[in-house]
C-alpha cells in the first residue's frame, strides 16, 4: 500500500473539538440581549458583557474581570458571584481547566447561602455541570441535567434552558453520537432563534459543520461555518471568528479544495496576530503549511510550519500542538529530499513518547512512513504504515465499541423509564383508590371533627381561664411600679427558705433595706422623682442580687432582702456591690451624682431564731440602728459586725 495513497485525516489540535465546544458554550452568553426574560437578568447580563469582550480577546477579557473584582466592596456578594462565574466561562473556553475550578469554588463561596436566590443556586448547579461535562457520567449527567431543567422551566428561565440544550448536545458530540448530536443541535438552532441570539446560533452552526457529512447533510460543511461567521453580524469578535475561518479551511482542505482554504488561513492568522493569541497564530500557519503541501510548494509549508514550531517553542503550554507542525516539516523535507529530514523523522517519533493520544500517534506514523521513504528506508517505512494502519483500526473498533455501548445505555434507560412510568401508573391508581375510600368515611370523619372542635374550643376557653388567673395571680405578686416581687410574695419565699434552712441546718441570712430621706427627695423633686428612685434602686438590686437570692419590695421605701445559704461575713461585700450599683443609676429628674442612699439591717439565723417574723424582728431592730448611726451604712447581729460592715464600706469607696 502507498503511504502517498494513505487517508489525510484533518490536522487540527488535540483540543479541536472539545474546545470548540467551550467556545460555542462561551458565544452563547454574547448576545442574549434581544430576549427578555421572565426572571431577573442582572447576573446573566454581567456575564453576557464579559463573554462580549472574551469573543475578541479573552486574555483582555479575563484582565478586565479580575480588576473589577479587585475593586469590589466587601459586601457586593451577589456581582462577584457572576463575575466569578464570568470568569469561569472564559477559564473552560481556554482551555485552563484548574483555574476555572478554582473559580467555581470561588463563586460558591462569594455568595452566602441566605443570599442566594433561586436563580443563583440554578446558575450555579449548572456551571458545576458544566466545568463537570467531559467527567461525569452520561447517565447521571443526563438525570441531573433534567432535574435543573425541570426548575429552570418553572422559574420561566429561557436563557438557562437554552444553555441546558447545548450542554446536552455538547455531551453527544463528546459520546460522538453524531445522529443525536445533529438534532440537539438544531434544537439549539431553534432556541437561538426563539431568542433573538445570534452567538448561540454561530455557535450551533458551527459545530453542525464538521457533523454534515456524518449524518448525510445536503450542505457541504463549509455552509455551515459561513452561515456561523455570517450570524455574528457586525461584532469584531475576532478570536472567535479566527476559530471559524480556522474550522471552515479544514473543512474546505478536507473536502478537496485546498486553494480556496488559503485566504480563510491567512484571515486566521492576521486576526490572531491582532490580538496577540499564539495558539490561533499557530493554527494559522500550519493551515496555510497544509494547502502549500497539497499544492506542493514544499519551501512554503515549510517556512509556515517552522514558524508555528518557534511559536510552539516560547509557550510551553502549547506544546501540545507541535506534533501537526513537526508532520508537515517532515513531509514538506521530504518533497525537498533534504538532508535535514533523517533528523526531522527522529524528532517527530520522539514526540509520540510524549503525546501517547490515538489521533497524534497515527498523525505520526503515517507522517514518518513518509520521511522514511523518501531516505529510502522501505524497511521502517512499512513498520510505520503498518503502525498507522493498526492505530486507524483500533480506533474503528474503539468508536464501534462506544456506539455498541451508548446503545446499550441508551436502551438501559430507555427501559428503566418504561418501569418508572409504570410504577407511577400504579402509584396513581392507588392514589385514586384511597381517594375514594376516603370520600366514603368523610362522613364520618366530618362528625368527628365537630365533636373536636367542639372540644377544643372547650379546652381553648378553659385554658384561656387558666393563663388569666396565672395572670391576675402573677399581678397579685408583683409591684406594679417596681417589677420585683411585693411583700406578699417576698415574704413566702422568705418563709419556704426559712423552714428549709431550719430543717437542713443551712444558714440563711435577712436584710432590711431602707431608702435615706426618700420623703426630701419626694418634697424637693415630686413624687414622680421619687418613682423613678425607687426603680433605679430595683435596677440596681436585680443587677446585684445573686441566683439564689431574691429582693421584693416590703412597702413604701422599704425593701426585704433574702439570701439563703448566706452567712453574716458575706453580707459586708453585698452592701457594697448593692451601694455601688445604686450610686451609679442615673434617675430622670434628678442630678448625677443623685446622692440617693440606704440603709441596711441584717440577721443571720441562729440557735435563739425560731420563727421568721423573729428574723425579721431582728433585720429591723438592726435598720433602725443603722438609721441612727447617721444611714448610708450596714448594720448586724453583733457589734464585731457592724465594725466589719463599715471597713468593708470604708474601702468599697
Amino acid at each position: 500500500m502507498s503511504v502517498d495513497n494513505l487517508s489525510h485525516p484533518p490536522r487540527r489540535p488535540a483540543c479541536g473539538r472539545w474546545c470548540a465546544w467551550w467556545a460555542g458554550l462561551l458565544i452563547w452568553a454574547t448576545t442574549l440581549v434581544a430576549a427578555p426574560a421572565t426572571v431577573s437578568t442582572t447576573g446573566p447580563a454581567l456575564m453576557r458583557s464579559v463573554a462580549e469582550q472574551a469573543l475578541d480577546d479573552p486574555r483582555a477579557a479575563l484582565s478586565g474581570v479580575r480588576q473589577r473584582l479587585a475593586s469590589l466592596s466587601a459586601g457586593d456578594a451577589g456581582t462577584a458571584f457572576w463575575l466569578r462565574l464570568a470568569l469561569v466561562d472564559v477559564l473552560v473556553h481556554t482551555d485552563q481547566e484548574v483555574e476555572s475550578r478554582r473559580e467555581l469554588a470561588a463563586a460558591a463561596q462569594a455568595l452566602p447561602a441566605s443570599a442566594a436566590g433561586p436563580q443563583e443556586r440554578l446558575w450555579l448547579e449548572h456551571f458545576q455541570r458544566y466545568v463537570d461535562t467531559g467527567t461525569v457520567d452520561p447517565e447521571a449527567f443526563r438525570r441531573q441535567q433534567a432535574a435543573v431543567r425541570e426548575r429552570a422551566r418553572a422559574a420561566g428561565d429561557a436563557h438557562l434552558l437554552c444553555r441546558l440544550d447545548l450542554n446536552e448536545a455538547a455531551l453527544l458530540v463528546e459520546q460522538d453520537a453524531v445522529d443525536e448530536a445533529w438534532a440537539a443541535l438544531e434544537a439549539v438552532d431553534r432556541c437561538a432563534a426563539e431568542l433573538g441570539d445570534a452567538g448561540l446560533r454561530a455557535y450551533a452552526l458551527g459545530t453542525m459543520g464538521p457533523l454534515a457529512w456524518r449524518v448525510g447533510s445536503l450542505q457541504p460543511p463549509q455552509t455551515y461555518y459561513q452561515r456561523a461567521l455570517a450570524a455574528l453580524g457586525e461584532r469584531p469578535a475576532r478570536y472567535k471568528r479566527a476559530w471559524l475561518l480556522d474550522d471552515l479551511g479544514w473543512a474546505l482542505v478536507n473536502g478537496g479544495q485546498p486553494t480556496a482554504a488559503r485566504g480563510p488561513f491567512e484571515q486566521v492568522l492576521a486576526l490572531a496576530s491582532q490580538i496577540g493569541d499564539v495558539s490561533f497564530m499557530m493554527r494559522g500557519h500550519e493551515g496555510l503549511a497544509e494547502v502549500l503541501l497539497y499544492q506542493r510548494d514544499a519551501q512554503g509549508a515549510l517556512r509556515h510550519a517552522r514558524a508555528s514550531l518557534q511559536l510552539s517553542a516560547g509557550h510551553p503550554g502549547l506544546r501540545f500542538r507541535d506534533v501537526t507542525a513537526q508532520t508537515q516539516v517532515v513531509e514538506a523535507l521530504a518533497l525537498l529530499q533534504h538532508p535535514d529530514l533523517a533528523d526531522a523523522v527522529e524528532a517527530l517519533r520522539a514526540m509520540a513518547a510524549r503525546d501517547p493520544s490515538t489521533r497524534n500517534a497515527s498523525l505520526i506514523a503515517r507522517s514518518a512512513a513518509r520521511g522514511y521513504r523518501a531516505l529510502g528506508r522501505h524497511a521502517q517505512a512499512y513498520a510505520e504504515l503498518e503502525r498507522y494502519l493498526e492505530i486507524s483500526n483500533h480506533d474503528a473498533r474503539a468508536a464501534r465499541e462506544r456506539d455498541a455501548q451508548r446503545l446499550q445505555a441508551r436502551y438501559e434507560a430507555t427501559l428503566r423509564e418504561a418501569e418508572n412510568r409504570e410504577l407511577r401508573h400504579a402509584a396513581e391508581r392507588a392514589r385514586l383508590e384511597l381517594e375514594a375510600r376516603a370520600e366514603r368515611q368523610r362522613a364520618l370523619w366530618a362528625l368527628v371533627l365537630v365533636l373536636l372542635a367542639g372540644l377544643a374550643g372547650g379546652g381553648w376557653f378553659f385554658g384561656l381561664a387558666l393563663k388569666r388567673r396565672r395572670r391576675l395571680a402573677e399581678l397579685a405578686l408583683r409591684d406594679e411600679l417596681t417589677g420585683l416581687p411585693n411583700r406578699r410574695a417576698v415574704l413566702a419565699f422568705a418563709r419556704e427558705q426559712f423552714n428549709l434552712a431550719r430543717r437542713l441546718d443551712l444558714p440563711i441570712s435577712l436584710a432590711l433595706v431602707d431608702l435615706d430621706h426618700f420623703k426630701a427627695v419626694n418634697d424637693r423633686h415630686g413624687h414622680a422623682a421619687g418613682d423613678r428612685v425607687l426603680q433605679a434602686f430595683a435596677s440596681a438590686a436585680t443587677h446585684v442580687v445573686r441566683g439564689q437570692d431574691r429582693i421584693g419590695r416590703w412597702g413604701g421605701e422599704e425593701w426585704l432582702l433574702v439570701m439563703p445559704g448566706t452567712r453574716a461575713s458575706e453580707l459586708p461585700a453585698i452592701f457594697a456591690r448593692l451601694r455601688q450599683a445604686m450610686a451609679e443609676q442615673r434617675v430622670p429628674g434628678l442630678p448625677h451624682p443623685h446622692g440617693v442612699t440606704f440603709s441596711m439591717g441584717t440577721a443571720e439565723r441562729h440557735a435563739g431564731i425560731e420563727t421568721l417574723d423573729a428574723l425579721v424582728a431582728e433585720a429591723d431592730g438592726h435598720l433602725y440602728r443603722a438609721k441612727a448611726q447617721g444611714r448610708d451604712t450596714l448594720c448586724g447581729h453583733s457589734l464585731s459586725l457592724v465594725h466589719s460592715a463599715a471597713e468593708s464600706v470604708s474601702q468599697s469607696a
